[in-house]
């Protein structure tokens, strides 16, 4: 799942789609809205990603510079409905600092401190 940095100005398409898919979607937890007001994002990543590919996907995705990537895997969680049993599938959540004169506004929210 290794983007070569040094061709990242001239991607091909599938290698864009491939960059897009590896970002599933941020995660908007209690715990991420607090990281938020201090320029750290949360997002389940592709499992197959590593820390390098995340940051030159997010800076070529979102157009910003990335200053620090912190990642981890979340376990395989069990869940039961009536009597069958079954499992939640695997994820990668990454969470991304970003340059001080960055910020990407999602919801259009301000940052304060009482998250109003």
């Amino acid at each position: 799942m290794n983007i070569n940095l040094a061709s990242i100005d001239t991607l091909s398409k599938s290698d864009e789609y491939t960059l897009i898919d590896s970002l599933k979607y941020p995660l908007i937890t209690e715990k991420a809205n607090e990281l938020y007001k201090k320029n750290w994002y949360s997002f389940l990543v592709n499992k197959q990603m590593d820390k390098t590919s995340i940051k030159t996907a997010f800076e070529y995705l979102f157009k910003v510079k990335v200053v620090k990537v912190h990642t981890v895997n979340l376990p395989r969680r069990q869940r039961r409905v009536s009597r069958y049993i079954g499992y939640r599938p695997l994820y990668k959540k990454a969470i991304i600092k970003l340059a001080p004169t960055d910020s990407l506004d999602f919801f259009r929210m301000e940052r304060t401190t009482l998250g109003i």
